[in-house]
């Protein structure tokens, strides 16, 4: 596979990565009515009884505690040395809810299938660095599209209320409303699928149908990054009859997302790296801006990073 030159490092791994991921759980979502997470490296068809019908996500927070507290529930797989993963399945029926809590900020969603959240050794006192939450549109499998678009959105503004702001990838133009939209689904630039839309932007149900799988919205608050993204079920399209659609969230800790855009050697040394890393991709954001512009995309010159 060739790799563009200006792509925003770490990023080109970590799209492929989560595509192919999707791609394998939404199909076997689909078919067999239940998550299955082919990352996992657990016993993908397992249900643990329900205990807990609410799970308390919050980054940072020590594997050992967050086992302890949801006992019976967690399975913890420790196989991988020096990596810890933590996994909750419901059962398809009654489905989960789970409260991302960061710092003061909460918000809660529902019809959670699973979660999934990794520590590593090498950095014992970040605790849980990474989540990943799966959840479908309710009712699953049997939703009208425009339904699905509507409670999406609620779901989107629910966490711009809980303090979340856009986060739009640094080496990325700075776009809003329709335009970063007509930006992502025109390829107007080699990274434009990875293009953060712009949550307070509701586009029409026509629109939304012609929306591409892995489209992605990205927030970040207190040290913390968060990516939400959708895919459906391709062969159930008639926007007058009803779909399936899957979403996943995931949350990163800052110190976890630096060191993602390095190469893997590269790593410890993300303190000392990173900065070059940023300074880059903010001259990668200035000459896009420059081709944006010149094709009649507006670009918003007020937006800043939440994390700079």
């Amino acid at each position: 596979m060739k790799i563009q030159k200006n792509v925003p490092e770490g990023w080109r791994s970590r799209a492929l990565a989560a595509w192919l991921i999707a791609s394998m759980v939404i199909v076997s979502w689909l078919l067999f009515g239940g998550y299955v997470n082919a990352a996992s490296p657990f016993n993908l068809f397992e249900k643990k009884s329900i205990m807990y019908k609410n799970i308390v996500v919050e980054v940072g927070e020590s594997g050992n505690d967050f086992a302890k507290k949801y006992q019976g529930m967690i399975d913890v797989n420790d196989r991988n040395p020096g990596s810890h993963f933590y996994r909750v399945n419901w059962s398809v029926d009654p489905l989960g809810t789970a409260t991302v809590k960061n710092g003061s900020s909460t918000f809660e969603m529902g019809t959670v299938l699973s979660i999934l959240g990794d520590s590593d050794d090498t950095y014992p006192a970040e605790g849980i660095s990474d989540f990943s939450i799966n959840l479908g549109l309710p009712p699953r499998n049997n939703i009208l599209h425009d339904d699905a678009r509507l409670k999406f959105y609620a779901l989107l503004q629910r966490i711009q209320q809980a303090g979340w702001k856009r986060w739009i990838a640094p080496g990325m133009p700075r776009l809003n409303g329709a335009d970063a939209l007509r930006y992502q689904m025109g390829g107007v630039e080699n990274v434009a699928s990875l293009m953060s839309l712009d949550p307070s932007y509701i586009p029409s149900l026509e629109v939304w149908m012609t929306m591409k799988d892995m489209s992605g919205w990205q927030f970040y608050l207190n040290n913390i990054y968060m990516s939400v993204q959708f895919t459906r079920d391709r062969k159930r399209m008639d926007p007058n009859l009803p779909g399936a659609y899957f979403l996943t969230l995931k949350l990163q800790s800052k110190e976890s997302f630096q060191r993602s855009e390095l190469a893997y050697e590269n790593r410890q040394r993300w303190k000392e790296l990173y900065p070059d890393v940023r300074k880059r991709q903010a001259e990668k954001r200035l000459h896009s801006e420059e081709y944006v512009r010149n094709l009649g995309f507006k670009v918003d010159m007020e937006y800043r990073n939440p994390d700079d």
